[in-house]
């Protein structure tokens, strides 16, 4: 696997150039500075006190659901570790495939617009409901199995993340693009 790239310093690059925003840590990702590990170890401590949270509610859940059926808690347990292997399998490959790959993070855009005319506002109202509805039934997804929250916390631990390490490549390869050299190391 190639080592991590090394780019120039911020004040080396041309005034034309700018620096990606990355979610989590902006810009400080590519000096990785103390400003910038102090936004991972508050990324990181965020993630681990949403999972130690959520695994309390889940123990006391489990232990309810074990006391009063104890055949329905090992089917929900059996579940429960199932989806949580393969999430994480899912995500392990993810990262492995697009480990070399030079790529700027997606930015979510969620637009809703009601339609003009008659029943623009009662079709507005049905897609609120419709997403309260989802909001709701991923909540409870995560109460019951919270490997979304896992996978975010071993992800924060990562020394490079996925996110920055794409963005590095991307940044090198504009720089190359444009006549820049970076050298790798």
């Amino acid at each position: 696997m190639p080592e991590a790239v090394s780019l120039p310093p911020r004040s080396a690059l041309p005034r034309d150039v700018e620096i990606p925003a990355l979610p989590g840590v902006g810009i400080t990702w590519y000096d990785r500075g103390g400003r910038y590990w102090r936004r991972r170890v508050v990324l990181a401590l965020m993630w681990a006190v949403a999972l130690l949270l959520i695994v309390l509610i889940d123990v006391g859940i489990f232990t309810a659901i074990h006391k009063s059926s104890p055949g329905a808690f090992a089917a929900l347990l059996t579940i429960d570790v199932i989806v949580a292997v393969a999430v994480l399998c899912y995500f392990a490959i993810r990262t492995v495939q697009r480990w070399n790959t030079p790529a700027l993070p997606r930015t979510a855009r969620t637009t809703m617009r009601a339609r003009k005319g008659r029943g623009g506002a009662f079709l507005s109202g049905l897609l609120q409901i419709g997403y309260l509805l989802a909001v709701l039934a991923i909540a409870v997804v995560f109460l019951f199995c919270p490997v979304l929250i896992l996978v975010m916390f071993l992800m924060s631990l990562m020394p490079e993340p996925l996110a920055e390490r794409q963005a590095r490549l991307w940044m090198a390869q504009r720089l190359r693009e444009r006549g820049y050299g970076t050298a790798a190391g």
